[in-house]
């Protein structure tokens, strides 16, 4: 099972952003390789001199990606690990915006039921600390909450 080859994969959501942000009128500074697992912002991105930077996440998978545990399930449900995801992206928005205070934070996801509850959750939050939420549907198509 290759992991990569579904549309909700992280590498996958990051294309489909920065395809999104291209064709809005931003430019990509930098795009993290999710193949490779690098760390840092997924996606460094500036127009008429705001920065934007976004944490993106994918959605777990019933199976493993590691090739040495192909075939094998995870014990963990896949809505329970994407609270987990989450709450881990909410966690690198704070400190994105800790470490950069001028720059523009988003978060992004696929659009699956779970996070859409999650965010329905957390908006109120997430519009006190400024982070916008970005949504990747299925076919490429991007909606944006709170990003102006």
């Amino acid at each position: 099972m290759d992991a990569t080859a579904d549309w909700y994969w992280e590498g996958n959501v990051v294309d489909a952003l920065a395809r999104h942000l291209l064709a809005t009128g931003w430019q990509i500074v930098s795009k993290a390789d999710t193949h490779s697992r690098e760390r840092g912002v997924d996606i460094h991105a500036a127009k008429d001199g705001v920065v934007l930077l976004i944490e993106a996440k994918g959605y777990p998978s019933v199976g493993y990606r590691d090739p040495a545990r192909a075939g094998e399930t995870k014990r963990t449900n896949p809505s329970l690990q994407a609270q987990h995801w989450y709450s881990h992206a909410v966690l690198k928005a704070m400190r994105l915006q800790t470490e950069h205070p001028q720059a523009r934070v988003a978060l992004a996801f696929p659009d699956f039921p779970r996070y859409r509850t999650l965010f329905d959750e957390t908006c109120a939050g997430l519009t006190r600390l400024g982070v916008a939420v970005l949504t990747v549907k299925e076919n490429g198509e991007v909606e944006t909450w709170n990003l102006s």
